[in-house]
């Protein structure tokens, strides 16, 4: 049986990252992928068939607040991102000894990082940035994942995967580690790890309902929510119990002067409540399937609201919410229980206002204004640093790792993105000298 250098179970941009840079380095590298490689998403019925349970994966109990998005794609949850570039934050790392700094400036290279000119800001969010900024608050441009020369303007197709190549997704790392020899192992479903006295020696699980394994030297668990399950199997029951979500709160208004459907999302706003309160605030808003459904789980009597999809001013607020909860690997349609603690509902709400000031700057009335639940952003902290895993990723199970937004210590309240890759560098930097 074919032995692997690396076996890599998720192709986000964790996964995507050890992946490449160990084909960098000449190691044999199997990159495992549950999903396929759907490349044309340019309707949200495309986007939801790639969503574990067509986007409705939410909370045990069924509750109003709580429902994440869990993508079964090659990249991941990357291909339906805003392409929204922050670093990573230095006060969640600093906490377990970890400076990412050489890391993340690598990584800020790859990733196309920078600021989008006025053109491609569009002008509804520098109307937006000028009111916030007359309100006295700090907004600016803000980083994206974006080549500029790819995007058009008035465009806001970025959660519906880029049709141009514009943004950056982990596909591009992911076949860039296959022109340098790694395999991709499409629909394919790992469930457990294989252990033999006390080493991680290889996965186990099915292709296209087939049985399959893969033997390695090293094991990467890059799989994000997925990763609890086999931990536990394994026997690593700390996995999941607690975790975050980086809740968030759209707010959305009718202005005479403006909308923001059809422009960048994320392309403005502000990290000034970031380190104080431990929120920040950006234009974007759910497409109208999106909104439709947020809207129905709010309460019926809100449907008649999505008539307005296209007229919205939208504004987010996402929060380091409190370390809560737990995952249910064993369940489908509820993987997970959580709702905002009291704190994250003050951070929820401090934000909230600040979003309907801004809104009624630009000209929205009060009774235009709409306020939608709270939901999960990205799940992440599960398999947390000086919890499940040590300073270098590994587990209790010697050469098992973890690396994707699971390994955070908490909550990061911003996009995720280039913290992973710029862990998935550190990861892959410390797998390489374990080969020396």
């Amino acid at each position: 049986m074919k032995e692997y250098d690396v076996v890599v179970v998720g192709s986000g941009p964790g996964g995507a990252t050890v992946a490449r840079e160990m084909a960098l380095k000449g190691r044999k590298v199997l990159l495992a992928e549950r999903g396929g490689r759907w490349n044309w998403l340019g309707n949200t019925i495309s986007v939801a068939m790639i969503l574990q349970n067509f986007g409705l994966t939410v909370s045990k109990p069924l509750l109003p607040m709580t429902q994440v998005t869990i993508a079964d794609n090659y990249g991941g949850a990357s291909t339906l991102i805003c392409g929204c570039a922050m670093p990573p934050p230095k006060k969640v790392f600093d906490e377990v000894g970890i400076d990412l700094t050489a890391e993340a400036e690598e990584a800020g290279k790859d990733l196309w990082v920078g600021k989008l000119p006025d053109e491609l800001v569009g002008q509804a969010n520098l109307r937006l940035m000028e009111a916030a900024n007359d309100l006295g608050y700090h907004w600016d441009k803000v980083d994206k994942f974006i080549d500029a020369d790819k995007c058009i303007p008035d465009c806001s197709d970025c959660m519906m995967g880029c049709s141009r190549g514009a943004k950056w997704s982990a596909r591009f790392y992911g076949d860039e580690a296959m022109a340098n020899g790694a395999e991709l192992a499409l629909h394919t479903r790992i469930d457990d790890i294989i252990v033999e006295q006390g080493k991680a020696v290889g996965v186990k699980g099915s292709c296209l309902g087939k049985p399959v394994s893969f033997h390695a030297k090293r094991v990467v668990l890059s799989s994000g929510i997925g990763n609890t399950g086999m931990l536990r199997r394994a026997g690593i029951q700390e996995a999941g119990r607690t975790f975050a979500v980086d809740f968030l709160q759209f707010v959305g208004g009718i202005s005479p002067h403006l909308n923001t459907s059809r422009v960048q999302p994320m392309a403005v706003g502000t990290l000034e409540h970031y380190e104080s309160d431990g929120f920040v605030v950006l234009p974007v808003f759910p497409t109208w399937s999106q909104l439709t459904v947020l809207l129905a789980m709010k309460g019926l009597q809100h449907l008649p609201k999505a008539r307005n999809a296209f007229r919205y001013t939208g504004l987010m607020v996402k929060i380091q919410d409190d370390l809560k909860g737990e995952i249910h690997p064993d369940s489908r349609f509820f993987p997970f229980s959580k709702e905002p603690s009291h704190d994250d509902k003050l951070k929820l709400a401090k934000g909230g206002e600040i979003m309907k000031k801004v809104l009624r700057k630009v000209g929205a009335s009060d009774d235009s204004i709409v306020e939608l639940n709270p939901s999960g952003a990205h799940p992440s902290a599960t398999c947390r640093i000086g919890d499940v895993v040590d300073t270098r990723l590994e587990t209790a199970i010697a050469n098992l790792y973890c690396c994707d937004a699971s390994v955070v210590p908490k909550a990061l309240g911003l996009p995720v993105v280039w913290t992973v890759v710029a862990l998935g560098k550190r990861l892959a930097k410390h797998l390489e000298s374990t080969f020396q």
